[in-house]
Order: structure tokens, then C-alpha cells, then sequence
């Protein structure tokens, strides 16, 4: 009895019992669905928790996904028109206008709208299968237009609470001026330094002299004993 294989979805890449439907995204794995598979492959991306290994689509099928009302505007969308960076749909160019709204100024447009009422912007599709979008030069050094592709900067920064603040000491109020050589100062500690120094210099220097003395003392004893004797 020959043994079933376990083969890796060339789609999603879930490895399974060899089956002709993937268990995990449903594509079809004989040979004319993985054609026709392919033909479907392109740069969008749309975040599925629920797929998350899928290839990209092309943008007619993430098209038909918007009428299909498959895609609203905050569901997470890349593709050439966002640098394959994650955004809200409805500020996606090429995408937005096709919710009923402007990618741009977020102004309510017809979706068969070429640009926009309000700020001029085109709109288009972006139907190059093999473009990611991306700037094979330096990026540029650009300025942030925000920090949330769901709320507003006015809502995100509009908040009761007040940053922490450490307090600072009140100074006792006194008619002299700081002194610059005060403790704590680079200089008052150098002047410490420099007093410690002093005395390991005495008290090495007093050490040597009851040394010598008593060196004196023994050697005068011993002379006085000899002329005695």
C-alpha cells in the first residue's frame, strides 16, 4: 500500500495531505488552476490574519474586491501606489476614489470619477503586474504627514492628561551671589582632591620620622652600651 504525499500549497504554502484543492485557501492545485492562479498574481496586497501567506492580485481582481464590498475604507491595502507600505484603503491612490473617496483630501468623489472636485487630484489604475511601485534610487528625505493612517493627528494629541513634570528645589532666597566653588562644583572637588593629597603626603612624611628617630634612638643605645662595657 503506497503512502499518501505531503505537499506544500504552491499558493499559500501550507503543507498538507496531496489533495486537488488546498485545505488552507481553497486554490485549485491540478495544473490548469495554478495557471490560472497565476494569472491572477500581481503587486496588491490585501491583510488577511486569516491568509496571511497569499500571493499579491492584480489590480482588476483588488478592483472587483471593492465593488464586491470584499474591501471598505479601513481595510489594510499595499501595492505600487503606497511603496508596498500598509495604509487604509481610502488613502490609497488608485483605490480610494473607487470607496467615494479622494485619496488626497478625503472630499466625496463619484467612483467613476477621473479626479477630484475639490483638489484637483487624478485618479487612475495601476495595472502593471511586475511593478512594485518601488524607488530602486536613495529614498527621499520626506516629512511625515502623520502618525495614524486611522485618526487624525488632532484627535491622537487631544488628551486631559499632562506629561509628567519632576519638581525642581526651591533655592533658599539669599543677598550673596552663588559661589561657583561651592559643593558639588568641579572646582570644590578638585580642592578636596587636592587636601586629601596633602595629608597622605604628612602622613607618610610622619611615619618616615618615627621611623628615623627610633632607627636614632637604637643606634645611640647601642653605642652607649659598647663604650660602658
Amino acid at each position: 500500500m503506497s503512502k499518501q504525499r505531503i505537499l506544500a500549497c504552491p499558493l499559500c504554502g501550507e503543507t498538507q495531505y496531496e489533495q486537488s484543492v488546498c485545505k488552507q485557501c481553497g486554490g485549485s492545485l491540478d495544473p490548469e488552476g495554478l495557471l490560472l492562479a497565476e494569472a491572477s498574481f500581481g503587486p496588491w496586497y490585501i491583510r488577511d490574519e486569516d491568509n496571511p501567506f497569499a500571493p499579491g492580485m492584480t489590480y482588476d481582481i483588488l478592483a472587483q474586491k471593492v465593488a464586491d464590498e470584499a474591501v471598505h475604507r479601513f481595510t489594510l491595502v499595499r501595492g505600487p501606489t503606497t511603496r508596498q507600505l500598509w495604509i487604509v484603503a481610502k488613502r490609497v491612490p488608485g483605490i480610494a476614489h473607487l470607496l467615494g473617496r479622494c485619496h488626497k483630501c478625503d472630499e466625496h468623489v463619484d467612483t467613476e470619477a477621473r479626479t477630484c472636485p475639490a483638489c484637483d487630484v487624478a485618479f487612475g489604475g495601476y495595472r502593471e503586474r511586475d511593478s512594485l511601485g518601488l524607488d530602486t534610487n536613495t529614498p527621499k528625505q520626506v516629512e511625515a504627514q502623520g502618525v495614524s493612517s486611522f485618526l487624525g493627528d488632532t484627535v491622537i494629541f487631544n488628551t486631559t492628561s499632562e506629561p509628567l513634570k519632576l519638581t525642581r528645589p526651591i533655592a533658599e532666597s539669599t543677598d550673596e551671589p552663588e559661589s561657583e566653588d561651592g559643593p558639588g562644583t568641579p572646582a570644590f572637588r578638585s580642592m578636596q582632591r587636592q587636601v586629601e593629597a596633602l595629608r597622605r603626603k604628612n602622613r607618610i612624611l610622619v611615619i618616615a620620622m618615627s621611623v628615623w628617630s627610633l632607627s636614632i634612638m637604637i643606634l645611640l643605645i647601642s653605642t652607649f652600651k659598647n663604650t660602658a662595657g
